[in-house]
Formats: C-alpha cells, structure tokens, sequence
C-alpha cells in the first residue's frame, strides 16, 4: 500500500511482510522480495534495453491506452499516493496527480496535443521509455513538482536518488519537451522610456502572444543607479506585428547605445513563456538529469524553480548561508560521452532557478539554439570544473551556444560571487559561442559575462557575442592557457568594471574587430603577458565614454612572458589617458607595444610612477614611422609628456593603417522550429 508522511509521498518499507503495490499496464501487478523494485527506486542502474539509438525520431503514438480510463488500471485510477509504472502505451487525457511514475522500457506516456495538460507527481518521475509533451500552439502541457522538501535531497552521482524529486531520464529513456516555437528574444528598435507602455522591436517575433511574460534588459550607464539590475518584467496586452502593448508602464529606462563600429544597441526583449513546462516550485525546486544513451529532443520548453540549494557550512555576516546540491541542476547532461550527440536544446527557458542553468557536463555535440537563462544562481552556462586546481577539467567537446541569452545571474550573497559568469567557457574541443548575450550578471571581483575559466582550457569558436551592463566584467579570462584563442566581433558596453579583463600570468589571445564601450573601469584590463606568441589586441574601437580614466591599462603581471601587442586601434572617451602602463612592484615589468593606434583628446599613454622599470614600452602612433620606447625618468630629470622618458626603437612591424571593426550583430534570436519527424 502507499504510504504518505506529513502529506508527502514517502517510498514503503520493504522485506518481510510488506511490498509495493504498482499501478501498472492494464492491471494491478504485485512485486515481492523488494529487491527489484528497491533497485527501481533507490535508481540503481539499469542496463540500456537493445543497442544503442539511430538518428531516427519515434513517432508520438497517441493510440495508446488512455489515462482517463479506469479499465487500464486494474478498474481505478492512480492518485496522489500511487507509484504508478507505466510498461505500454499511455496517452495523458486528463490532468493527473502522482506519487511518483516509472515509465519502464518500452513504455510511454504522450500527452495529448489537443489539450492543456497538467501532471504533477510528489515523487520522482523516471524515464526509461518515451516520455512526450507536444502540444499543438493553442494549449500548454506542464509536468510538476510540489511539495518538494529541498532539505532532504543527497546530490551526485549517475543514478536515481529517491529523495531527489525531479525529472530523470535514464537507461535508453527518450524525452521530448517539444513546443510551440516563439523566438526567444528580439532588440527593442527604439530607446524605452520609463512610464511607457508600448514597445516598438526590431522585428515581428513569431509565435509571441497575448499574455505572454517578458523581461526587458538594463541598458543604461554604469553611473546611473541600479544599471546592472533595472529588468522590467511585462506582460503582453496586445500584439501587432513588431508593435507590443504591454499590460502595465515601463518603471526603468531602456536607452539604445550607439557604441560604433556601425553597431547600435536596443535592450532585449526576452520571451520567458513557453507553452511546454516544467517545474517545481516556490517552496521546492527540482530538477532535470539526462544519463539517457539515446538524445533527448528539448525545444520551446520553459523549466522554472529547478536547482535546489542545501544548508552550506559558511556563513556571511552572522548568517547561514545556502549552496547548491551537486548535480541537481536546471538542465543537466551528466557525463554521456558521444551518446548524446545530436542532442538539441532549442527555444528553452530556464528562469528562477537555485542553480545553473544549462550543464553539459563531459556529454558532446550538444546545441543550445536561441535559450534563456534569466534569473538563475550560479553560473549559468557551465559544467563540472576540476576538484582542485592540480587536476584538470573533463572535457565536453563540441558544444554550441548559438544565439543564447544568460540575463540576471546571480550568487547568494552576492559579495561571495567571485568570479560569478554567465558563460563558463570549459574545457574541451569544437565548440562554439556565437551571437550570444550575457547581461545583468551580478557576482563580486573577476565576475563577468564571459569566463575563459583557470584549469578548464577550451578551444572556443568566439564570435559576434555581447556583454552588457553586467555589475563586473564583459570578459574575464583567467587562464593559463596551453593554446591559442580568439575573440572576434565582440561587443561590451555599460559593464561596471573592464570590457576585457585579462589574466591570469602566461597565454596568447587574439582579440580583433570588436568594440569596448563605456565600462566603468575602462575597456581591457592587462593582467596576462604572452605565453608563446604572444596576445594581440588589434582593430578595436575602445570609447570610455567619459566613464573611465583610461581605456586599456596594465595591471599586476606574475610571471615574465612576451609581449603583449595593441594595435591597429581607436581609444578615446577616456578621461586622462588612452593607455596606463601600471605594472605593480610585487610583479614582473610591463612588455607592451603599441602600434599604429588613433586616440582622442588628453594624453595617448600615461606611465604610472609607482610602477617598475618597465622591461619594454614600444609606441610608435598612427600616421607616423618613427617608434620610441618609454622608460622612467633618471633621477632629477624630468618627465616628458606621458610622465616617461624616451628613445628611438625598433618596432615589430612596419606601420600600417587602423582598421576599426564594423560590427554585424541580428537583433533577435535565431530562427527555431519544432522537432522533425514526430
């Protein structure tokens, strides 16, 4: 018999005299001896049924038996305290309550596309079979999770854990989340103004309706308060074309920045509402956990309150404070090897979560097409880092973040946040971020929207991506790096801190054709000295916007290197001077050339006289073929124009002409669609 404590579904003792009684095919069936079905729910792992999947997509088969019919129940149907076990074809007629369900191999349960659906089970929901939610564009499908008790919940490891609630796919289970398509997010066209209540996009969205929830992304300076959290969150009253109604005013101003390069931009306007769900709730989260060797097909899905948090053993301030459990996560690939290549995850929300968001954790050939990340802990787009600093990341090779969005990361508290990210750029090789958009990431020293993170080096295709109006960083790297790396196209503007931070002691980037745009501590911050070749900072557009004293500057450097190149470039906005060599005396002397570049008002360089004796300064300005290096002034000598001495040098190269980057950014997301075949 089923068994509830304090109103929740508990799983029965078993052994002597006592068994569970599972609803299942067509019948009540009993299982006895308890080991069998402990193994089934305490998750031990159960053996893939047949070879591994093909490519092909399974048809969704609504003939099967139907949920609302007692007759397939053994004559009643399962309740609020019923571990039901599904081994044949199930279709879901009707909202339903559970204890907990098993969808066994060869089992399947399909929610019916023509109505909104709900299923809500106390327990864990397993999936060894097919587990499908596909409505058709007028109705909503929604599979949750209450009374979750957070506290009980045990975390890591590769099989199901009973007091864990979520959703579980396993052995050669197979899930669908498959809804109507909307595109994800979309610029607005215009500056919003606060009190407004129409919104102008960019572009007519597909697939938005009225009633639909929407968040609408800071935009404004780092000077002005509150700029890295001024989200409004609006609902759509009317839709025409591009042209929203929005059921209440704006309460923030959302300008639209000119940061150049031919780029401007307009806040994004994110779509949170999807009529596929998943979710726990205020008083508990759950999860998702992927261990399945057949990929998974999630499109247009909205997963929220996932992530559960435990009590951690540190406090801030007097006062406890939580962390998250260990791979319980919003949407998590745990360490499927090759089995999960060609897996799509396309149009997905993952909002209001306790935890990361999107976790390919050593599981290739994964794409993420057009997903949100809105106010999720911890770093959003991540996976699994080394245990300690000695050893290194496992790999996930081949991912995609395509036109995705992490918005509103945040950490508890969030002066612990160091190094806080939207995008954790992990290890492994063949993966991509490209027309990405990392905003509002909150976090404390080295946070930022981008992380190029120490001990987990990845090769990553980098292009076309934005950070803006996060309270730290645009990029920070923070590796010492066996290979090489390139940023390209990349836009940060209105960051509280540096457009690019670069660290951490030895590795060779180049950065090229992007542009820094009114970060509050300046647009790159030079930690790194080169590795090998050396980094190279060429054609960029760096305009402080009057929010920094400098726009690039050196900082502390552990470890002598090579040098480090800017070139090609335009610095101005700056408030004192273009580039500020400011090696610390606990750290090894700059090596830094800067060649062929344009500046502004005010003086080009500026040499910090607390700093070292720099090993080499080469500057050689645009339109000139005559190079000179800096050097402190002798003593009792004074100082020329940028605080320095001077003498001819010989530069690396011959001059040549700047090239300024000519940004080419899609003010929306990217085209989406359903799955194929089904």
């Amino acid at each position: 018999m089923e068994q509830w404590e304090n109103g929740r579904h508990r799983r029965p003792l078993l052994g002597r005299r006592r068994m569970l009684t599972w609803l299942a095919v067509g019948s009540v069936t009993a299982v006895g001896g308890g080991v069998a079905l402990r193994q089934s729910l305490a998750g031990a792992a159960v053996a893939p049924a047949g070879p591994q999947p093909t490519q092909g997509l399974p048809a969704l088969d609504e003939s099967g038996r139907k949920w609302s019919d007692v007759k397939g129940w053994g004559g009643k149907a399962p309740g609020a305290g019923s571990a039901v076990r599904i081994t044949d074809k199930v279709v879901l007629d009707t909202d339903a309550r559970v204890g907990s369900l098993l969808i066994d191999t060869g089992g399947s349960l399909v929610f019916a596309k023509g109505r909104s659906l709900t299923l809500e089970s106390g327990g864990n929901v397993e999936v060894r079979g097919v587990l499908a939610l596909a409505p058709d564009a007028a109705h909503t499908h929604t599979l949750r999770f209450p009374g979750i008790d957070e506290h009980r919940f045990q975390g890591g490891g590769m099989t199901v854990v009973d007091t864990d609630t979520g959703l579980w796919v396993t052995g050669s289970g197979y899930l669908r989340l498959d809804g109507a398509p909307r595109t994800a997010w979309v610029r607005a066209a215009g500056e919003l103004k606060a009190g407004e209540s129409t919104v102008r996009l960019a572009a007519a969205p597909e697939g938005w309706q009225v009633g639909d929830e929407l968040a609408v992304t800071p935009t404004a300076p780092p000077d002005a308060e509150g700029f890295s959290e001024a989200y409004d969150l609006a609902t759509i009253q009317r839709i025409d074309g591009p042209n929203l109604t929005l059921a209440a005013p704006l309460q923030h101003a959302h300008p639209r920045v000119g940061v150049g390069g031919g780029a401007v931009f307009g806040a994004e306007v994110l779509n949170l509402t999807r009529n596929v769900r998943v979710e726990g709730t205020e008083q508990g989260r759950a999860h998702v956990h992927l261990t399945s060797s057949r990929p998974a097909d999630i499109r247009h899905a909205a997963l929220s309150r996932l992530g559960p948090r435990a009590a951690g053993k540190d406090s801030w301030n007097g006062q406890p404070v939580t962390e998250p459990v260990l791979g319980r996560y919003g949407l998590h690939f745990h360490m499927l090897q090759d089995a999960s290549r060609g897996t799509v995850v396309e149009g997905v929300v993952v909002r209001d979560a306790g935890s990361h968001a999107f976790v390919p954790h050593m599981s290739h050939g994964i794409t993420f097409r057009g997903c949100i990340a809105h106010h999720t802990w911890e770093d959003a787009y991540w996976w699994d880092g080394p245990s300690d600093t000695r050893n290194p990341q496992g790999p996930s090779d081949d991912i995609g973040y395509l036109g995705c969005v992490a918005s509103r990361t945040v950490f508890e508290p969030n002066q612990r946040g160091y190094r806080l990210t939207g995008f954790s750029l992990g290890a492994g090789t063949g993966s991509t971020a490209r027309d990405c958009v990392a905003v509002g990431v909150q976090g404390a020293t080295g946070a930022s929207g981008y992380e190029w993170p120490e001990n987990s080096e990845g090769v990553w295709t980098f292009e076309n991506c934005l950070a803006h109006n996060n309270l730290e960083n645009g990029i920070f790297v923070w590796l010492n790096a066996a290979h090489h790396h390139t940023v390209t196209g990349f836009a940060a503007y209105h960051n509280g801190g540096w457009g690019i931070e670069h660290g951490a002691y030895l590795n060779d980037f180049d950065c090229t054709a992007s542009v820094l745009y009114g970060n509050a501590a300046g647009g790159i911050a030079v930690h790194a000295l080169g590795r090998d070749k050396g980094t190279v900072l060429d054609g960029l557009l760096i305009d402080a916007a009057g929010q920094s004293d400098y726009a690039v500057s050196t900082l502390k450097h552990q470890l002598d290197g090579e040098m480090v190149v800017l070139s090609r470039s335009r610095l101005t906005g700056y408030r004192k001077a273009g580039v500020a060599f400011r090696a610390t005396v606990d750290g090894k002397p700059d090596d830094i050339a800067v060649l062929d570049c344009e500046f502004g008002d005010g003086p080009e360089l500026w040499l910090d006289p607390e700093a070292p004796a720099p090993k080499q300064i080469l500057f050689r300005k645009a339109g000139q073929s005559g190079t000179v290096a800096l050097a402190k002034p002798a003593p009792g000598l004074a100082a020329g124009p940028w605080n320095a001495a001077t003498s001819p040098a010989n530069a690396p190269t011959p001059p040549r002409q700047v090239v300024l980057p000519a940004l080419k950014f899609t003010d929306s997301a990217p085209k989406t669609g359903r799955v194929q075949g089904g």
